[in-house]
């Protein structure tokens, strides 16, 4: 690995993006002013240029990356048998459960602030590495193998990526291979030998560079997101959502499993535990990775807010009770600035942070949710036409949004 930047890892995700033979979803790569700065070279190797992530492309999403072979020795079995080259500058353990693997760097303690990865997540462990909990777990078997990414990785937008980051894709390095119980995909973890620059490199159908470096970036907190429920005719539902952060509060309470409810095509709801009627299930949480790209966003007025938001209703579909919610909940914080850098997160990148599952299955679900931050003057911006969303059958909608200048309390 290059010694340009060693803070990396690689991870092939276990999420069904990395299984399916249709295409995975296209990835969300870093904003314009977030530098990647590339690993460092084989010997001889010339370091290559810092390299700033593009906005998100608008082609289409890239094929699946060829899978790794799955492995098939206990993780457990894999993690008593680290290479030597890892062992020096890392330490790796698992959790009883087997939900979480700790990577932590060797020996130098450091604290930062967890990270929105698609599909997997990490946070903080108390010496300065990550606790990566898997999507397809909880971790399965593991083994540990000498391959280089052209190796295990297929040709496509993926090397390209690696390769415009400056990696060396027939350098050999040491890769855990792991697999999870949920989901038979397999993640692929690769290390840096820099211990001063410690870090991961996650892929699958993206690539994602997460390092280990000590900073201050706090949570933002993720508002208000309420999920309606309109079945053809009333129906038990169950809901349940999970998220790439910590989760605030919820109302009404959900079950181990989320939420279980009675819910009328009116969109009224009977919470069978308490036997209260509601509107809307509502949940708040907390991600450390929203950022806007300026490519996607809008720059509003503060005094034009209102009627902005009325027009991105209309193309979300949301009925005027909807609309009214969700006007009323976020016009005080954006007609306080003098203008407004507002984008609507397109739904695979939010799906990715905040996982909603519902059965029965329905026919239409509509995700709205904005972020916005404030901005002094008019900015240049790329000002996207929304797509127009349409209602049908059993409908789900849900609204919420981040205002980027705010930080959450944290949960207790």
């Amino acid at each position: 690995m290059n010694t340009h930047n060693p803070t990396t890892l690689l991870l092939l995700l276990a999420v069904p993006a990395c299984m399916s033979s249709a295409p995975a979803p296209a990835a969300s790569p870093p904003p314009p002013e977030y530098v990647v700065t590339p690993p460092g070279p084989v010997a001889n190797d010339p370091p290559p240029p810092p390299v700033v992530a593009p906005p998100q492309p608008t082609d289409p999403p890239p094929a699946p990356m060829t899978p790794a072979t799955p492995p098939t020795a206990p993780i457990a079995d894999a993690l008593t048998q680290v290479p030597s080259a890892v062992a020096a500058n890392y330490v790796l353990s698992i959790s009883p459960d087997r939900n979480e693997l700790t990577i932590d760097p060797r020996p130098r303690p450091a604290r930062r602030a967890a990270r929105d990865i698609s599909g997997f997540s990490a946070r903080d462990s108390e010496n300065g590495g990550k606790i990566i909990t898997l999507a397809g777990g909880p971790f399965r078997n593991a083994r540990w193998v000498q391959a280089s990414f052209s190796e295990q990785v297929g040709p496509g937008p993926q090397q390209d990526e690696l390769r415009r980051a400056g990696y060396n894709l027939e350098q050999r390095r040491d890769l855990l291979v792991v697999d999870g119980e949920r989901e038979p995909g397999v993640t692929v973890f690769a290390f840096s030998a820099d211990a001063n620059k410690p870090g991961i490199v996650g892929i699958c159908s993206q690539v994602t560079i997460v390092d280990f470096v000590p900073g201050n970036t706090r949570p933002i907190a993720v508002r208000k997101p309420v999920i309606y429920l309109y079945p053809r005719t009333r129906s038990e539902v169950k809901v349940q959502v999970e998220i790439a952060g910590d989760l605030i509060a919820t109302y009404p309470k959900p079950g181990p499993d989320g939420w279980s409810v009675t819910a009328d095509p009116d969109g009224s709801l009977l919470d069978p535990a308490t036997g209260r009627h509601h509107r809307y299930l509502f949940w708040e949480g907390t991600s450390a990775q929203w950022t806007i790209d300026p490519a996607r966003a809008h720059s509003v007025p503060g005094e034009d807010a209102a009627g902005f938001l009325e027009r991105a209703c209309g193309r979300f579909a949301l009925s005027d009770g909807e609309c009214g919610d969700f006007i009323t909940y976020w016009l005080p914080a954006l007609e306080q600035n003098p203008h407004n850098l507002i984008e609507f997160v397109d739904p695979e990148r939010y799906g990715r942070y905040a996982r909603m599952q519902i059965e029965p299955r329905p026919d239409a679900v509509i995700r709205l949710f904005m972020i916005f931050q404030r901005s002094d003057a008019p900015v240049s911006v790329g000002a996207p036409e929304l797509p127009q969303q349409r209602r049908q059958g059993f409908t789900v909608v849900e609204w919420g949004g981040a205002d980027l200048d705010e930080r959450p309390t944290p949960a207790r």
